[in-house]
């Protein structure tokens, strides 16, 4: 056998080895051959080798449903990817290429050589310095059971439910702001690298939902292969003008009925809190065993600008206002009732913040606070958020929604612009009713006898009552990070209403992240941490009629 096809066949069995390792007990019941079979098969189609070894690579997937076979691949040696992908000393000094005989590596940010000879003499410092990197990430990311009951596979009184949140870093940001980056292994950079640590991870969780943020357009259909492969259906969403990345919301169709969606976009025109790209996607999905259990699923990008709290504040107020829409059950005596909502994704915000503290606590006073929702004793903000044209009330209501579920009247068209459905000019005004469009007064309005809805007061509620799946301190006080903005922080959440909650993915403490090389690096393939959270969702019984 050459050189060659030895170390193509080394580098398969280490990302069969390694993706093997990390598969937890599936709450979803599957296959775990299956996912293997899936992501090998993606990783030989689209990294870069000759024809021959395409087909070997093929004929090696043949043989995974003997288990004497499985057993050997889980014993194989992972010595030539760490000898040529990693750097032991992580200052960057190495340098990387390949010769022809080598497996060729893509690398946008500069292409240099490494003779074999090096790959040799370094490999025992490589392979020592890799295998503890990725142990130190791995042993700080398990999923961390919250309830001591026994998690037990779907049942007839609930549905075990697996959610990831993951900001993948579009490739095009990563290289279009290389100084955010010059402090990084710039072998670990490129797409088709972080691709592979990205798909073992995700694909790792076995999730029945997975919310990605920062998903590239022209990446989406290569990186969709082993998903659709492996029965998850998709909503892709891309941020609005000239952005190339987006929101990308997957599915596992065999489990989960899509009912209804929504892709929000916070751009609104002429309207300068809201003219960034950002946007959300919102789902309600239905149990295909159990159709009467149905939950809302949103995903977000929000702005990422530190000092603009405010533009943030209006961005949820939008999102909030189409997830009411689409949660919304009935009224009852005592309120609105609505279905259970996870919702997830890269707030860009901090847990002490203004806008934290509305999701959580559903109320939030903007009125005479500073841009970054702090206090201030000048340039406050005014009593009025976001302009009434938009028929959005403080309570995070469409107004003509609430006004058609309430009197039975009128029409339930929501007044938020959107690209991919056009609203004429002409059109627009007929729906604004009773709600003044030209004025940034208060105004409170009875919709119903008892129920009025108010614009412009200064103040925002939400009728959900949201918890975090994450506590983002221990019980030391020590802080949790999802990413580093200058400094380790948190800005990524998932936020949870009218589920019980039984795990999550542990995130890493500030100082655990010093011990790790700077991300995106071998062992994490983003800027961004990953989030995970396990629910059991009670299902509900059919109704007699």
């Amino acid at each position: 056998m050459s050189e060659q096809s030895i170390y193509f066949r080394h580098l398969i069995l280490f990302y069969f080895h390694h993706y093997y390792d990390i598969v937890p007990i599936s709450p979803s019941r599957m296959s775990g051959l299956a996912v293997k079979q899936v992501f090998l098969r993606n990783f030989c189609k689209n990294i870069s080798i000759s024809e021959r070894l395409t087909s070997s690579c093929y004929n090696l997937m043949g043989i995974m449903a003997n288990s004497a076979a499985q057993q050997k691949l889980n014993q194989a040696s992972m010595e030539p990817f760490l000898e040529m992908y990693y750097n032991s000393s992580n200052n960057h000094e190495i340098p990387l290429t390949f010769s022809s005989e080598n497996l060729a590596c893509e690398n946008n940010l500069q292409t240099v050589a490494l003779e074999t000879s090096t790959c040799v003499d370094t490999s025992m410092l490589l392979k020592e310095r890799y295998l503890t990197d990725k142990q130190k990430y791995k042993a700080i990311r398990q999923w961390k059971r919250l309830k001591k009951e026994k998690l037990t596979s779907n049942s007839e009184e609930f549905f075990i439910l697996r959610v990831l949140s993951f900001n993948i870093l579009a490739q095009y940001l990563l290289e279009t702001y290389p100084f955010l980056y010059k402090g990084h292994d710039k072998r670990a950079l490129p797409w088709k690298i972080r691709r592979q640590l990205l798909l073992q991870e995700i694909l790792g969780a076995q999730a029945n939902v997975i919310c990605l943020q920062e998903m590239q357009e022209e990446h989406l259909q290569e990186f969709l292969i082993p998903f659709k492969d492996l029965g998850y259906n998709y909503i892709y969403k891309k941020r609005t003008n000239d952005k190339r990345d987006g929101l990308l919301f997957l599915y596992r169709s065999d489990q989960l009925t899509l009912m209804e969606y929504a892709k929000v976009e916070l751009y609104q025109s002429g309207i300068e809190l809201l003219s960034r790209d950002n946007v959300g996607i919102i789902a309600k999905l239905a149990l295909k065993e159990s159709p009467e259990t149905q939950l809302v699923i949103a995903t977000t990008h929000l702005l990422y600008n530190p000092r603009r709290n405010d533009v943030r504040l209006g961005q949820v107020q939008l999102l909030l206002a189409e997830i009411e829409r689409i949660a919304f059950l009935e009224n009852t005596m005592m309120g609105a009732k609505y279905l259970p909502i996870i919702l997830v994704g890269d707030f860009n915000l901090t847990p002490d913040s203004g806008v934290y503290e509305f999701i959580t606590e559903g109320v939030f006073e903007y009125q005479g606070k500073s841009k970054s929702l702090e206090e201030t004793e000048y340039r406050s903000l005014s009593n009025s958020l976001i302009p009434p044209r938009l028929c959005i009330t403080d309570s995070c209501q469409h107004f003509n929604v609430l006004k058609h579920r309430l009197r039975g009247e009128g029409t339930d068209r929501v007044m938020l612009e959107n690209s991919e459905h056009f609203m004429a000019e002409e059109n627009v005004s007929s729906y604004h009713c009773e709600v003044n469009a030209d004025t940034t007064d208060l105004q409170t309005i009875e919709i119903a006898h008892g129920y009025h809805v108010k614009f412009c007061s200064g103040t925002l509620t939400h009728p959900f009552r949201f918890n975090s799946v994450y506590k983002h301190r221990n019980r030391h006080g020590e802080l949790e990070a999802t990413t580093n903005q200058d400094e380790w922080v948190t800005v990524d959440y998932i936020f949870y209403s009218d589920l019980e909650l039984v795990e999550n993915y542990k995130l890493p403490l500030v100082k655990q992240c010093s011990t790790l090389p700077t991300i995106p690096n071998f062992a994490v393939g983003s800027d961004h941490f990953c989030l995970g959270a396990t629910f059991k969702v009670h299902k509900r019984k059919p109704q007699i009629c």
